[in-house]
């Protein structure tokens, strides 16, 4: 057996373990780093697909209330476009009356969402079914031929959420014409 010499282990100063550890820790800052980076993507990345399923909701129930609503020959369920009458401050069964002068619009008071139309299709992968509301914008206006034809403005709001509650706001608006005018 060979045993060191005195001037060897006089030498030795432990180098290559400060070394070896020094390497170890960037090599643990590295990976820390890199999971942090991932797990940062991969919610961005959930964020994105539950905005996205919140938007194809809101733009699945917005078409199918112009559908429904408003197709041409059909006396439109639940309410009778012509009758602004059926149209109310607190948005019964989702029909909002023209909010007054410089007041907030309807479709961005939470407590109307309760009284929304849902849709008529049940949809998977979201926390909630997309609602609409209809407001009534204008009431009707002077027609073609000099005779009062009862064109009305309605602002069609819909709300999709999505898994992690994102919601999203689709509006179009729509002039209901009779078959007369």
């Amino acid at each position: 057996m060979l045993n060191p010499s005195p001037q060897t282990k006089t030498r030795q100063s432990g180098a290559a373990l400060i070394t070896g550890l020094i390497f170890m820790v960037v090599m643990t800052i590295i990976v820390i780093a890199a999971l942090r980076s991932a797990t940062l993507e991969e919610r961005m990345a959930a964020n994105a697909r539950n905005r996205q399923v919140a938007l194809q909701a809101a733009e699945s129930v917005l078409r199918d209330a112009e559908t429904s609503l408003f197709a041409a020959g059909v006396a439109a369920a639940p309410f009778d476009p012509f009758t602004p009458a059926s149209f109310t401050v607190d948005c019964t069964n989702g029909l909002c009356n023209k909010p007054a002068a410089g007041a907030t619009p309807r479709w961005q008071d939470d407590a109307i969402w309760g009284n929304a139309i849902v849709g008529t299709a049940g949809l998977d992968g979201v926390s909630e079914q997309p609602r609409y509301i209809v407001e009534i914008v204008n009431v009707p206006v002077l027609g073609g031929g000099g005779g009062i034809c009862p064109k009305v403005l309605y602002r069609i709001t819909a709300r999709g959420v999505g898994m992690d509650n994102s919601t999203v706001f689709v509006q179009t608006m729509v002039r209901h014409l009779p078959a007369s005018c």
